[in-house]
C-alpha cells in the first residue's frame, strides 16, 4: 500500500495472474512478489485448467488466493480475476512475469501522482531470448505501432494495471473470447474512458518462450491482434493496422537466429556437464 498525499486512504492493489500449467515459471513469479518493497493488498491466480503442479507451487505462498476458471483462454481467466478483485488498483501480470523489487511502489505512485490516468503499462526485457536487445527492441516497436494505430497507448498483459473505477466502466464492455488479444482488448476498452500511460519506471522481465513457436502459430496469433482491432476501430483503420503490423515478419530471421544460439548453447552445457 502506499498513502495519497491528499488522504489518509491508502492505495491498495491486487495483483491478477492467469495459469496454465506454468510450473516451470511460477515460482520465480511468486518469489518477485514475495521481495516487493511495497506489498499488494491481494495476490489472485486464476487457475485455467492446470494440469501440472503449478497449483501445488501457488499453494506453498500464504499470500496467494487461488481461484479457477473452466473456460480456456487467459481472457477468461483474467475476467474472473478482476471481478474478485478488492484493490483500489487491479494489476495484470504473467507467469513468466518477474518484477523488479520496487514495481508495486511504483506503480501505484504513478496513479497517485497522477490522478488523471485510468491505467498504465511498462514494456519488459527478455530474460530467455539470447539477442536481449532484438527482444527489447520487438516489445517496443509494438508499443509504438499500436499506439500511432489505435490512437492511444496500448496495454501489455505481462505488464498493466487499471484503477477499480474503469473496471466498473468497461466490464460490460469487455467480450472474452479467446479469438482476440485480451490486452489490447481491455485497453481499447478503458481508452475510451481515459488516459493509458506507459511507463519507464515499471519495466520487468519476461520469458519470450511464444515467439520460438512455429510460424504458423505466430501468424495465427497475429490474425487475432487484427480481430481485436477490427472490434473496436473502423475496416480502413483495421486494414492499415494489419498491413503494418504484417511488416514485423521482418523479425522473424532473428527469432530463427536466437532459436539456434540457444539450442547451441543449450547442447554445449549438457557437454560441458558429463
Amino acid at each position: 500500500m502506499v498513502k495519497n498525499k491528499n488522504s489518509q486512504k491508502p492505495l491498495t492493489l491486487s495483483i491478477i495472474i492467469p495459469v496454465y500449467n506454468e510450473e516451470n515459471y511460477l515460482s520465480a513469479c511468486l518469489d518477485s512478489i514475495a521481495a516487493q518493497s511495497v506489498k499488494p493488498l491481494e495476490v489472485i491466480v486464476v487457475d485455467n485448467n492446470s494440469t501440472d503442479s503449478s497449483m501445488r507451487i501457488a499453494k506453498r505462498y500464504p499470500f496467494v488466493k487461488i481461484l479457477h476458471e473452466s473456460r480456456q483462454h487467459q481472457a477468461f481467466a483474467q475476467y474472473k480475476g478482476f471481478k474478485a478483485a478488492k484493490g483500489d488498483i487491479i494489476g495484470r501480470i504473467d507467469a513468466d512475469t518477474i518484477l523488479p523489487k520496487n514495481w508495486c511502489e511504483n506503480l501505484l505512485s504513478a496513479f497517485l501522482s497522477s490522478p488523471d490516468i485510468l491505467a498504465v503499462t511498462g514494456s519488459g526485457k527478455p530474460y530467455d531470448f539470447t539477442l536481449k536487445k532484438t527482444g527489447k527492441f520487438i516489445l517496443n516497436k509494438y508499443y509504438i505501432i499500436a499506439y500511432h494505430l489505435a490512437g492511444h497507448t496500448m496495454m501489455w498483459g505481462s505488464n498493466c494495471a487499471f484503477r477499480k473505477q474503469a473496471w466498473r466502466k468497461i466490464k460490460n464492455d469487455l467480450v472474452p473470447s479467446s479469438d482476440v488479444w485480451e490486452d489490447y482488448d481491455l485497453a481499447f476498452c478503458i481508452g475510451k474512458y481515459g488516459k493509458i500511460s506507459l511507463r519507464n519506471d515499471i519495466e520487468v522481465r519476461t520469458s519470450f518462450r511464444a515467439v520460438h513457436k512455429p510460424v504458423w502459430f505466430q501468424i495465427k496469433y497475429q490474425f487475432r491482434a487484427v480481430k481485436t482491432f477490427r472490434r473496436h476501430r473502423s475496416l480502413p483503420r483495421t486494414v492499415l493496422f494489419a498491413v503494418v503490423w504484417s511488416s514485423l515478419t521482418i523479425l522473424i530471421p532473428f527469432v530463427m537466429i536466437d532459436k539456434q544460439i540457444q539450442g547451441a548453447l543449450n547442447k554445449r552445457q549438457k557437454i560441458y556437464a558429463r
